[in-house]
C-alpha cells in the first residue's frame, strides 16, 4: 500500500465515521426532544419528507415541523440502523433502517418501521443533512401498553 493509499482510506474511515455521527446524533435529539442538537444536524435549505405527511423546506421549517411532531409526547424514541455509506467529495448518501414508537398527546400511539433516502453535505460543523426522506415500510398507530418516562434534567 502506498501511503496516498492509506491517506486516502484513512479520509474515508474519518468521513464515514462523522456521517454515522450525524445519524446517531439526529435519532439522540429526536429522543430527547433536544431542538438546539435537532437543528444542528441539518444545513441551512434542507429538506425532510415522512412518508406522505410531512414536508418540510429550509432548516427553521424543519424545526418547526420537530417541534409539532415532538411537543407533548409522553416518550419518542427513535432506533437507526446504518446502512452503506457513499461519499463523493462533499456530499454523501446514505440509507437507515428505523423504528419509532411513541405515544401521547393523550391516546395517540405510533410505531412505525421505515427506510430513510438521505443526502448529507460536508460543513463547518461536520456532515448535515441536505434532504432526508423517510419511507413508511410499516406502520401502527393502536393502542399500547407500558409505561412512559420522563428523563432526568441533564441525562
Amino acid at each position: 500500500m502506498t501511503t496516498a493509499h492509506v491517506e486516502n482510506a484513512l479520509s474515508r474511515l474519518v468521513d464515514e465515521a462523522s456521517v454515522r455521527d450525524t445519524v446517531a446524533r439526529f435519532a439522540d435529539a429526536a429522543t430527547r426532544g433536544d431542538v438546539a442538537r435537532f437543528r444542528a444536524t441539518w444545513a441551512e435549505d434542507a429538506e425532510w419528507t415522512i412518508g406522505e405527511r410531512v414536508h418540510a423546506v429550509g432548516v427553521d421549517d424543519i424545526v418547526s415541523t420537530f417541534r409539532r411532531l415532538r411537543d407533548e409526547r409522553d416518550f419518542f424514541v427513535q432506533f437507526a440502523v446504518q446502512g452503506p455509506i457513499e461519499i463523493s467529495g462533499d456530499e454523501a448518501t446514505t440509507s437507515i433502517l428505523c423504528h419509532e414508537a411513541a405515544r401521547g398527546p393523550g391516546e395517540t400511539y405510533y410505531r412505525n418501521h421505515s427506510v430513510t433516502a438521505d443526502r448529507l453535505r460536508r460543513s463547518e460543523k461536520g456532515w448535515v443533512f441536505t434532504s432526508r426522506s423517510f419511507q413508511y415500510l410499516w406502520l401502527d398507530t393502536s393502542p399500547f401498553t407500558g409505561d412512559a418516562f420522563k428523563l432526568p434534567a441533564g441525562f
